[in-house]
């Protein structure tokens, strides 16, 4: 028989005291993850952290006693006893306390992804770390959860793409901030992997970031003529000049990099710039990429992060329509990729890449091994190979900061 948790008045986890205090109530570990609990208290005339977005889960704040301030973007809201505040993922927010009296707040997280930000705060504090806005940014960004500057939500689009030999396609994008434009592709991990960074590639622009949904994924459907990574190449070129966008840097990770490339082979106008994030695609003799269908959740944490601890899924934790979406995800990752990952005459062909190229792969990718992207710079002439120090398959979750930095110095440095 299951058992209960009960957390007395002055039970549970302390994990952070000072002006904020936070005592941890339920860590997921009674819920299977699906539910984390805090307690927050407020001192008067308090601030809390920077603004913020969190990628990957809901986050609930019930008003127990006191006032706390909420600020959403440039507006801010005084909610009494008794308020509750629900903020999904991707929305700015903050909290503090601006009246003489303590505020405390019940907090809730779902999953219970954010416990261990919290934790990963106390630890640091008692090892003497200086708790500057740099790092604590930097521990936010493990639990996917990044700074936000600019307020504006994404755009949500559908526009029906006509590309050659795939006939009339729906593409769903988002499409967020101004300037130079990126077109962000998603890997195998779906469209949620590259949300939070591409909301921070935007607040810290200028930065037009454009984000398509590979049909298929995140719940879209896939028309049946679209069944190659070629394909999906042609569509969003095609995505490009419906949108009339030049001058444009690419950025794909995993499959999405693999994307990118085929698009930079094709050679459009529309390309001043590519950057494969521990991309698959080609074929390296004695460095396969990963059996991924043969591999547990798990097995794919341990394989894909340098921390896995962090990132693993729980299947449990997952709705009904998340489990759906998911097995979408897998279905059509088989048929655009195929179960090698990999593309006959690809790396012949990689040679016909024109544009300024920067290929960056995590020190500790076990998908896709770092002699691997060593190849494919090394097939793209002019090509720059940069290992991220500390991080795995799929940096924008686990060091997004880092990878933005790389981008950015990149872009500076050779993309007109």
């Amino acid at each position: 028989m299951a058992e209960i948790s009960i957390t007395g008045p002055h039970e549970g986890e302390v994990a952070l005291s000072g002006p904020v205090q936070m005592r941890i109530l339920e860590d997921g570990s009674t819920t299977s993850h699906r539910l984390g609990l805090g307690e927050i208290t407020i001192a008067p005339h308090t601030d809390g952290p920077p603004q913020h977005r969190h990628a990957r889960h809901d986050e609930g704040f019930y008003v127990v006693s006191g006032t706390a301030r909420f600020t959403v973007g440039d507006t801010s809201y005084d909610a009494p006893a008794g308020t509750l505040v629900m903020v999904p993922p991707g929305a700015p927010h903050t909290f503090g306390n601006a009246t003489g009296e303590p505020a405390v707040l019940l907090n809730t997280f779902t999953p219970d992804l954010y416990v261990q930000y919290f934790r990963d705060l106390r630890d640091m504090i008692a090892a003497g770390q200086p708790m500057t806005p740099a790092e604590v940014v930097g521990v936010m960004a493990r639990y996917a959860t990044f700074p936000a500057t600019g307020y504006a939500s994404p755009v949500t689009a559908t526009r029906t793409i006509t590309a050659d030999g795939i006939g009339a396609v729906p593409v769903s994008y988002t499409d967020r901030g101004a300037g130079p434009v990126f077109l962000l592709l998603h890997g195998g991990a779906g469209p949620q992997s590259v949300a939070g960074f591409a909301d921070l590639l935007a607040d810290t622009g200028p930065a037009r970031v454009i984000v398509p949904v590979h049909p298929g994924f995140g719940g879209t459907p896939r028309p049946d003529g679209l069944s190659s990574i070629e394909d999906l190449a042609r569509l969003y070129i095609a995505l490009l000049d419906e949108l009339g966008l030049d001058g444009v840097t690419v950025i794909g990770n995993s499959i999405g990099g693999w994307i990118a490339a085929d698009m930079a082979v094709a050679g459009s106008a529309r390309l001043a710039g590519l950057v494969l994030v521990d991309a698959v695609g080609i074929e390296v003799p004695g460095h396969p990429v990963a059996d991924f269908f043969s591999l547990t959740l798990d097995q794919v944490a341990e394989l894909s992060y340098h921390d896995p601890a962090a990132f693993r899924i729980n299947p449990a934790a997952m709705s009904e329509e998340e489990r759906r979406v998911m097995a979408g995800n897998r279905e059509s990752l088989a048929v655009y990729a195929g179960t090698d990952m990999s593309q006959k005459g690809l790396n012949a062909r990689l040679p016909e890449i024109k544009v300024p190229t920067s290929v960056l792969w995590g020190d500790s990718d076990r998908i896709v091994d770092p002699e691997y992207g060593l190849a494919y710079a090394t097939a793209i002439p002019g090509a720059e190979f940069r290992l991220l120090p500390g991080t795995g398959h799929v940096p924008q979750l686990e060091t997004p900061a880092q990878l933005a930095a790389a981008i950015r110095d990149f872009t500076s440095a050779r993309v007109a």
